[in-house]
């Protein structure tokens, strides 16, 4: 019997950093339901290094069994006695060459599991994570970001579609993100997705998921106004994680600005923008006659119009006294 090999790719900000924390953490939970959540290729509790193997350029000739994390993998796999293993890393979604995965389909049973979010709360909390990472550091608005990005990570379609052209449309299972579908949180429903009725207990991940957790207006507007000077890496993720937890404790006030938050109008039109994309992932995956999430449904942010479009010399100082009490 083939043993089952689930990726788990997705999409970026369906809480993949809580799950990975959590599977991470969780290996003798997984044991008792003979899954293996393999330490081969894994980083940051993800298995981010076997998507740097794909998308290595000095490695683009390799075979799959040669790239480094992937030979390590398939060793591990092998010598493992469980029947299902879980590969989970967002990273998979973007720009990766699937047609390398060929020879995977011969020796496992593959599932892929993705998760559908609203395009544009989806957008709003991509928007904060990427002025949060010092990688992007992002300093423009989000209205200039919509504006002059393509948006692509938006693309459900263009996204699953070379996942199934290489192991079928029966190997997606997409799932809807969003506290309407997912009643007792995402976890369970992951492992249900994975063909488990009942499982033990898990463990809670690490602190290390607060990095992740989207900031309050005004504390986002802070950083991406600061950005531009934060330039050594140094201290960074420290800087971001006070951030969070100021926010936890203050959120009330740090909510004069709309950093980070996208307008009705702006929201029924990136959610136009995808609705083709969406209708057809969720016809083709799901069954669903329609889009998910249409543009009627969207609704305004509480006060938006009566908040600053971008933060005072006042409200920087605000946070950053603030920021001194963490």
């Amino acid at each position: 019997m083939k043993k089952r090999l689930i990726f788990h790719i997705g999409s970026h900000k369906t809480a993949t950093t809580f799950l990975q924390a959590s599977f991470a953490n969780s290996a003798a939970a997984f044991a008792e339901m003979g899954v293996l959540y393999p330490q081969a290729g894994r980083i940051y509790d993800g298995h981010f290094k076997l998507c740097w193997d794909l998308k290595n350029p000095d490695l683009a000739q390799s075979d799959l069994d040669s790239l480094p994390n992937w030979a390590a993998l398939l060793a591990e796999i092998d010598a493992a006695p469980h029947q299902t293993v879980l590969v989970s890393a967002e990273s998979f979604g973007w720009g990766t060459d699937v047609s390398r995965l060929a020879g995977l389909a011969d020796r496992f049973d593959v599932t892929v599991v993705f998760y559908l979010r609203s395009p544009d709360s989806h957008l709003e909390s991509f928007y904060n994570q990427i002025v949060k990472d010092f990688g992007t550091r992002e300093t423009r608005s989000l209205e200039t970001y919509v504006a002059e990005e393509p948006l692509g990570f938006l693309d459900t379609t263009k996204i699953l579609r070379p996942w199934a052209e290489m192991f079928g449309p029966k190997a997606i299972k997409l799932r809807l993100f969003g506290n309407q579908f997912l009643p007792d949180g995402i976890l369970p429903d992951v492992l249900r997705a994975l063909g488990f009725k009942s499982w033990p207990e898990f463990a809670a991940p690490t602190n290390s998921v607060l990095h992740k957790v989207s900031l309050p207006p005004d504390a986002l507007e802070y950083l991406r106004l600061t950005n531009l000077w934060l330039t050594s890496p140094n201290g960074h993720h420290d800087h971001v994680i006070k951030l969070a937890q100021l926010s936890a404790k203050r959120a009330d006030d740090l909510q004069e600005t709309r950093a980070g938050i996208l307008s009705l109008r702006a929201r029924q039109t990136v959610r136009t923008r995808f609705r083709a994309s969406q209708a057809m992932a969720a016809q083709t995956y799901l069954g669903l006659a329609k889009a998910p999430f249409p543009p009627s449904d969207a609704t305004e942010f509480a006060g938006f119009a009566q908040r600053l479009p971008e933060a005072t010399a006042q409200i920087v100082a605000k946070v950053a006294a603030l920021l001194r009490t963490v």
